[in-house]
């Protein structure tokens, strides 16, 4: 079969910045091809070229650095869900990998991926976000790290420069915690989101972390529901974690028609995950 693009497979992150530069704007990175090669197939991506990220040891690493948890780009999300170290000590991530597509979606797909597309219905987004996970991009004029908060700037678009790639995502080792990610779509399964939550809770720390997503343009947390989770970690506190991310997300998105069924269950799905999330850091986290 005859590819519509020329295709290319670097053995390192070097090499593929120096082919990503000699191709051009015509040239698109690929790591799973679940988003590029369907958006091909739609007419809604010609690339000229096609430059095949997998076989790159350094954006396939999984691994503690200091005090930080390093996730190369192209670590997918299935490894991501079945990760011990991902479990033990980012539990929120691993759940929110679970929920990712189908099995092969989730087989072949990649955090690095999912979070460069910076779809509203991404959903390792929201648990990114609530465990202030930070961006390392490399270019042709070196590395640098951003906060996952500006790195996504709106639906699709990024802080990606000309010849960038995503390289990893570094991620504060926190507090051991319990943790719950829940997310609504049109269907039980292999679903799009059309609202999900994030939750992390440390009640011993009265520490705690909430973020959505699918309501406004990024992921976003909630220090409102944050402070009222923490302010006590009961039933009581999960509703009033509920009602306060009712309000935050009331105030910014106004009248928006969507709104009008998406408000109620905000806060809803927001208790719930939080009562899951509390429930399981009194089991000892997970």
């Amino acid at each position: 079969m005859t590819l519509p693009f020329r295709y290319v497979r670097p053995s390192s992150l070097a090499e593929a910045l120096e082919l990503l530069a000699a191709s051009g704007p015509g040239a698109r990175p690929m790591a799973g091809g679940t988003d590029l090669l369907v958006a091909i197939r739609r007419g809604a991506a010609a690339p000229e070229t096609v430059v095949d990220l997998t076989g790159i040891p350094e954006l396939a690493t999984l691994e503690v650095e200091e005090d930080v948890i390093r996730v190369g780009a192209c670590v997918t999300h299935a490894r991501l869900a079945s990760s011990p170290l991902v479990r033990e000590r980012i539990p929120l991530l691993a759940h929110a990998a679970r929920t990712v597509g189908s099995a092969q979606i989730r087989n072949l797909g990649t955090v690095g991926g999912n979070v460069a597309n910076a779809s509203v219905a991404a959903d390792t987004l929201p648990a990114l976000a609530a465990l202030d996970a930070e961006v390392v991009v490399a270019g042709p004029q070196g590395r640098r790290r951003i906060p996952l908060a500006d790195f996504v700037r709106g639906p699709g678009d990024t802080a990606l420069g000309a010849g960038e790639l995503l390289a990893a995502l570094l991620i504060p080792m926190p507090a051991p915690h319990g943790a719950a990610f829940e997310k609504v779509g049109r269907r039980r399964a292999v679903s799009i989101a059309r609202l999900s939550v994030a939750v992390a809770a440390a009640p011993g720390r009265g520490w705690a972390r909430i973020s959505i997503g699918g309501v406004f343009p990024t992921p976003r947390r909630l220090p409102e529901a944050e402070s009222a989770l923490a302010n006590g970690f009961g039933p009581e506190a999960c509703r009033e974690a509920g009602g306060a991310a009712q309000k935050a997300v009331a105030a910014v998105s106004g009248e928006r028609p969507s709104m009008a069924y998406k408000l109620p269950v905000v806060g809803r799905l927001v208790a719930h995950t939080a009562r899951v999330a509390v429930a399981r850091a009194g089991g000892g986290g997970g």
